[in-house]
C-alpha cells in the first residue's frame, strides 16, 4: 500500500549517491608492506631498555660504593673523636664516644680510673677502615712511655640511633 504521494508506507535507507568524497562505512587500513620500520622500532626500544638496566645497575653501584665510603669516614671521625679526647686527657669526652654496651658494664668514673692507669697516648695515625660485617678501624697508637702499638677498634652503629660509636679495642 502506499500513500496519496505515491510513497510507501515504511520508509528505506537510500544509498549514498556516487563522487568525490564519499567512502564506504567502513575502510580497510593501509597495509605497510615494508617491515623495516618495525624492526627499526623495536630495536630501538631494545637498546633504550639495555641502557636503562645498565644505568640502573651504574647507579646502584655507585650507591654502594658512595655508601661504604661514607661509613668508612664516619667510623674514622669517630675513633679519631675518642682518641682525641684521650690524648687530652678528658676521658668524659672520651667516653661519650662509647657505645652503650660498653656503657652498661663500665662506669665513666671507672673508665677515667682505668684510662689514668695506662700510659698517657702523644699521637696517632688511623689507617684504612675495615668494612664488613662489623667496621674495624686499625690505629697506630705512641704513648708517652715510647711504646707504640697498633690498635683495632670496633665501631657499631647505636640500636635506633644513626650515630657509630667505638665498641672496643680487639
Amino acid at each position: 500500500m502506499s500513500t496519496p504521494g505515491g510513497y510507501p508506507d515504511e520508509p528505506f535507507a537510500a544509498a549514498p549517491p556516487p563522487g568525490p568524497g564519499v567512502t564506504p562505512p567502513f575502510t580497510a587500513p593501509p597495509v605497510d608492506r615494508n617491515r623495516g620500520g618495525l624492526w627499526i622500532g623495536l630495536g630501538v626500544g631494545a637498546l633504550v631498555l639495555v641502557l636503562c638496566c645498565v644505568g640502573g645497575l651504574a647507579g646502584f653501584g655507585l650507591l654502594t660504593v658512595g655508601g661504604i665510603r661514607q661509613l668508612e669516614t664516619q667510623a674514622t671521625e669517630e675513633v679519631s673523636g675518642y682518641l682525641d679526647a684521650l690524648e687530652a686527657g678528658d676521658y668524659d669526652a672520651a667516653y661519650s664516644h662509647l657505645c652503650s654496651d660498653l656503657k652498661r658494664n663500665l662506669t665513666s668514673t671507672e673508665f677515667a680510673a682505668r684510662q689514668r692507669d695506662e700510659p698517657q697516648i702523644m699521637s696517632y695515625r688511623i689507617q684504612q677502615p675495615q668494612v664488613g660485617n662489623t667496621v674495624i678501624v686499625p690505629a697506630e697508637v705512641r704513648y708517652e712511655d715510647g711504646t707504640s702499638a697498633l690498635r683495632r677498634y670496633e665501631v657499631r652503629q647505636e640500636p635506633g640511633g644513626q650515630e657509630l660509636r667505638v665498641c672496643g679495642n680487639i
